[in-house]
């Protein structure tokens, strides 16, 4: 297998291994994020859902309950399932970008090592984007050993089956 593209400066990404498909890894991470995006890196407050639209130039938002939302990023890549990268509109403070221009990219790789297992890579990249100060911020945070809550939190929703969606009955 070759290795993934990976773009400039940041971090060693943050790989963890779930014991499911590629094509199931890559929708959990798709498809799911409200179940795996820790509330406190929500950008809204009683955040609803949160959405990946497919396809380069989708958006990635949420929404809250009171239909405030809030872009998360761009998808720069669709290639299920074996990679998206999407922008990743973070910014001095935690607080979101209002734009793509100053955001670092987000790359995400899911290497199937057999039929039932999945190498998940997270890349931060770009990271030369940011006002400088806080990209140091980034570097220091994302350097941390481990995988990290966040790409936990992801495992464990990828391993377990999606929520039965109920249709109204009405």
């Amino acid at each position: 297998m070759s290795e993934p593209h990976r773009s400039s400066s940041g971090p060693e990404p943050k790989t963890i291994t779930v014991s499911v498909p590629a094509e199931t890894a890559f929708r959990a991470y798709v498809e799911r994020a409200l179940e795996w995006v820790p509330p406190a890196h929500r950008m809204t407050t009683n955040t609803a859902s949160m959405t990946i639209e497919p396809g380069v130039g989708g958006h990635f938002y949420e929404t809250a309950a009171d239909g405030t939302e809030a872009i998360r990023g761009i998808v720069l890549e669709w290639a299920p399932p074996s990679r998206v990268a999407m922008t990743w509109r973070v910014g001095p403070g935690w607080r979101p970008l209002t734009d793509d221009e100053h955001a670092p990219h987000v790359e995400v790789d899911f290497n199937e090592s057999n039929p039932e297992t999945t190498e998940v890579s997270v890349a931060y990249t770009h990271l030369e984007r940011c006002n400088p100060a806080f990209a140091d911020q980034l570097v220091a945070v994302l350097a941390a050993p481990g995988p990290g809550d966040t790409l936990e939190r992801y495992a464990r929703v990828a391993e377990q089956p999606p929520p039965e969606r109920t249709e109204d009955s009405t």
